[in-house]
């Protein structure tokens, strides 16, 4: 399986006998009038990549419970949807889901990143997580902006991706300033992980990116 980060776009295209197109962090009904535009733009990102299946590696929704109209939002796309369980993603009726510790598709282990993932995925040449919204404390005159990044490292001799939020209205952890949420960060020296922004720039590893040392 092949692992292809979609340029400019919060997401992977995994490359195999089908073309599986990844994202995270969706959550809709976070701010409802938005909701048609991430969906817009998935449901386009999906027909440029010319994916066969689109799967959701968590928190498709925000509202923990049920969401009723979440399925009906979702009723134009023309191909598979699937999601990998994630914290906020009970209720979920209208879409085929995965248990919260994961899968693997091929040699790539995929869960959310709240809890721990299952044996299969850990033993994955490659895992790929979310959960976290990673981003970067850029300092600037008025205090500072957040860019959403990937962070690329390794974790027990696997490569290890942290996906950043589809969902650019999401509140997001950066990683020069605190450690993100996730059961893998509990563990996993992230600090050694490479920074990249959206638009593929190479920012280096997290401990060179101290706020200060972006001034």
């Amino acid at each position: 399986m092949r692992v292809e980060i979609v340029p400019n776009e919060p997401a992977i295209l995994l490359r195999g006998r089908m073309r599986i197109l990844l994202v995270a962090d969706l959550h809709i009904g976070m701010v409802q009038f938005y909701d048609k535009k991430i969906i817009e733009k998935l449901k386009r990102l999906a027909e440029d990549v010319k994916a066969d299946e689109i799967i959701v590696l968590g928190d498709l929704k925000h509202r923990i419970g049920k969401f009723s109209r979440v399925g009906k939002l979702f009723d134009c796309f023309e191909i598979p949807l699937a999601v990998v369980k994630g914290n906020h993603d009970g209720g979920l009726e209208d879409f085929e889901v995965f248990s919260s510790r994961g899968i693997t598709i091929g040699n790539v282990g995929l869960f959310h990143g709240h809890a721990k993932p299952s044996d299969d995925v850990m033993q994955s040449k490659t895992m790929i997580f979310a959960h976290a919204h990673p981003s970067i404390l850029i300092p600037d005159n008025v205090g500072g902006s957040k860019k959403r990044i990937w962070l690329f490292g390794e974790f027990e001799g696997k490569k290890v991706i942290v996906m950043p939020a589809f969902n650019d209205l999401c509140a997001s952890t950066a990683v020069n300033v605190e450690r993100p949420a996730g059961i893998l960060f509990k563990s996993w020296d992230y600090r050694c992980a490479d920074v990249l922004l959206l638009d593929g720039t190479y920012l280096g590893k997290v401990e060179l990116l101290k706020p200060s040392h972006l001034l």
